[in-house]
């Protein structure tokens, strides 16, 4: 039996978000890659490996990292699972934002419409979505 998680061949992890979980969940815990790698008994830079994609931790590495941060396991390995392992119903999570600021006529959401755009088209909706983020977590500050 292998003891090593190969996330390489586990076609339902979405790699580069599991990454950036790795990474937000670090982050969250105020903990460097260093003092992460050293909980969990491994040499400072192995844990930075981890988040770069450039190394895979085994499923005993994931366990701990769950406990460590208090999560489950299935919210570290899926895209699609909060933090404590429900599944997430991200359309109706974000029809809820919706209806909380009145907003009744949202055609982002509009899939006929969708069709319609270039991957140009996509990629400059995210840029600008991405920079509404940012410009809103800096009015919060």
């Amino acid at each position: 039996m292998c003891d090593k998680l190969n996330l390489y061949n586990i076609g339902m992890i979405e790699l580069e978000s599991f990454y950036k979980r790795l990474e937000n969940l670090r982050e969250k815990h105020n903990l460097t890659k260093k003092e992460v790698s050293l909980r969990l008994g491994f040499t400072p830079n192995v844990y930075g490996a981890y988040e770069r994609g450039d190394r895979s931790p085994s499923l005993e590495t994931l366990v701990k990292l769950a406990d460590m941060y208090n999560v489950s396991l299935d919210y570290i390995i899926r895209e699609d699972a909060d933090e404590y392992g429900a599944k997430v119903d991200f359309a109706e999570e974000i029809m809820k934002i919706l209806e909380k600021y009145d907003v009744s006529d949202f055609s982002l959401l509009d899939l006929e419409k969708w069709k319609t755009l270039s991957k140009n088209d996509i990629l400059l909706i995210n840029h600008h979505f991405k920079w509404l983020v940012e410009k809103a977590k800096s009015t919060d500050s």
